[in-house]
């Protein structure tokens, strides 16, 4: 039987969407750049997530960036990523899956957030 080393899951998924705001930062072109849109996080990894928002991107797939502002606890988090791949979610909602591309003092401190988050998810289930 194979055992697994990994100590925690794959992509927490958020039971209720978290409200965020995306950015397409002004290095790039196209729809939402250098502005913040409204979003929601439907779930999230070290790696990367999912988000839905109304904001039609047009992207060509790896070429969109974003950066991800989102608040788990305390702290606010700016999270930067690439857009690998999206779809029209209902009437005007799109929803995409993005690539996180973290420095280790950035994904340190997700990592950190993501612990405290599900403590504090298992606390209130009590």
């Amino acid at each position: 039987m194979d055992v697994s080393s990994r100590k925690e899951p794959f992509r927490y998924v958020m039971n209720q969407p978290l409200e965020c705001w995306i950015e397409v930062p002004t290095s790039s072109s196209g729809p939402g750049v250098g502005k913040l849109t409204e979003a929601v996080l439907l779930d999230l990894s070290r790696s990367g997530c999912k988000v839905r928002t109304p904001l039609n991107l047009r992207f060509t797939a790896g070429d969109t960036k974003l950066v991800i502002h989102l608040q788990l606890n305390e702290e606010r988090l700016q999270l930067v990523g690439s857009v690998r791949w999206g779809w029209m979610f209902g009437l005007g909602q799109y929803q995409y899956g993005v690539k996180l591309k973290l420095n280790e003092d950035e994904e340190e401190r997700l990592h950190k957030e993501l612990d405290i988050w599900t403590a504090s998810l298992n606390v209130e289930g009590l």
